[in-house]
């Protein structure tokens, strides 16, 4: 009896894991701050960035130890055939001839030369991070879109399946009316004519949603389960974003402050001054303090034990090719010169970006207000078609009109509506928020 209860148990356990109610349970839905996350994770070129950045400080650390004092050893050991008079003196009778020596420099001044190159690294490594954020910024917008491309289609789907179940309820009535003498057998062919077109609409719209579903996970880093879905969070975004107003000086003035392009502009620009201090502080003499003990003798145990200390200057001087210091001066100067218009370049172009982005905003808001009043004219309609076919005073033409009008308008107010929030992210993107490209 209690094998016969737990095996029924483990079926029902069994079959509700492999039944579809269940399965749909378990699919994993993604907000859009969750799959831009993933996107950060998995990224291969966010990963390079910060292995860039790492290398970076490792540079600096490896500079930092200039300053540590250099230790050098030094062990020879050699026989002679014959020796001089002056290696008697060291060796006696010995044709052995041994060597150590032992000795310290320690940098003292090198005209902040050292410093200039830390300097110099560390604003390498802020290229690095400028062009990290610019790719989270390029990743970020780039899920945004595909986000809400995903929901487009999504949507278009639902808009589809609505009609085709209106005109499946229009072929019920067509049917009945043709049962009953009121309609040709006209209406009802006509009514599964269109229905097999909706019902291809519907299919290009499915394989359109797979597209982005793909492309979505793609961008993740293949990260996501096969079953999947996202939050829709449009009409969120629509209700938040449709009450800003945009001003173009300000947007501007934000742009000029925050862009991760011009930012790398401008510290390529102070790289290039620091190599010019680079360049100068080479025609500078070093100075060194040394020390060094040093024994020379004819056998081990070794005597002969001597040390010194002191300080050595060293100078090159700037004659001749060690002048061409100033060359490589003059050849950064036009380089800052040429990075000043990229500035330029940048900035115009940018603002430009912003523009565009600005009348696009504006066109879909009109636009928008014109569709939502065509939806509902055109409910309105197919209402009132209905209403005309049910009763025998309409034909099947204006019902199937009707609909057709009802789903284009609803097609095209759910596309102007996700265009213009694709939109709101590429302005975004073009003045270098850091932000998700559309925040909830």
């Amino acid at each position: 009896m209690k094998r016969t209860v737990f095996l029924l148990a483990l079926l029902l356990v069994s079959t509700l894991l492999n039944s579809p109610v269940f399965a749909q349970s378990v699919e994993k839905y993604y907000s859009l701050g969750e799959l831009v996350s993933l996107a950060y994770q998995n990224n291969p070129q966010l990963k390079a960035n910060d292995k860039a950045i790492q290398a970076g400080f490792k540079q600096i650390d490896y500079l930092n130890k200039d300053y540590l004092p250099q230790v050098f050893v030094d062990l020879n050991v050699s026989r002679w055939d014959w020796a001089l008079p002056s290696k008697q003196k060291l060796l006696g009778n010995s044709l052995n001839d041994i060597y150590a020596a032992f000795r310290i420099n320690q940098l003292v001044y090198d005209w902040n030369k050292n410093a200039i190159q830390n300097e110099y690294a560390f604003t390498s490594v802020n290229i690095d991070k400028a062009s990290g954020r610019r790719l989270k910024q390029s990743i970020s917008y780039s899920i945004t879109k595909s986000y809400l491309e995903y929901l487009k289609s999504k949507r278009a789907i639902q808009i589809q399946q609505e009609a085709i179940s209106q005109l499946k309820e229009h072929l019920k009535n067509a049917e009945a009316l043709y049962s009953i003498g009121k309609v040709s057998n006209l209406d009802v062919v006509k009514a599964k004519v269109q229905i097999e077109i909706a019902l291809d609409d519907l299919a290009k719209a499915k394989i359109q949603l797979d597209v982005q579903k793909n492309n979505l996970n793609y961008l993740c880093g293949k990260s996501m389960p096969d079953s999947f879905d996202v939050v829709d969070n449009v009409d969120g975004l629509w209700k938040k974003y449709s009450e800003i107003n945009y001003n173009f000086a300000a947007l501007s003035s934000r742009l000029i402050s925050q862009h991760p392009d011009l930012e790398n502009i401008n510290t390529q620009k102070e790289l290039r001054n620091k190599e010019v201090l680079l360049y100068k502080a080479d025609n500078y003499p070093a100075i060194y303090a040394f020390g060094i003990s040093n024994v020379e003798d004819g056998k081990f145990p070794m005597g002969n034990f001597n040390w010194n200390m002191g300080i050595t200057l060293s100078y090159s001087l700037p004659f001749f090719r060690g002048a061409n210091y100033q060359d490589k001066v003059e050849q950064t100067e036009l380089k800052i010169s040429a990075l000043e218009e990229t500035e330029n370049a940048a900035v115009q172009q940018l603002e430009t970006n912003v523009k565009n982005n600005m009348l696009k905003l504006e066109d879909y808001k009109t636009r928008l207000s014109g569709s939502s009043k065509i939806v509902k004219l055109a409910e309105e309609s197919l209402i009132t078609a209905n209403l005309k076919y049910n009763v025998g005073n309409g034909n099947s033409l204006d019902v199937l009109d009707a609909e057709t009008i009802l789903t284009t308008a609803k097609l095209n107010y759910n596309q102007i509506v996700i265009d213009w929030l694709i939109a709101i992210a590429e302005l975004n993107y073009n003045i270098g928020s850091d932000d998700i490209a559309l925040t909830p």
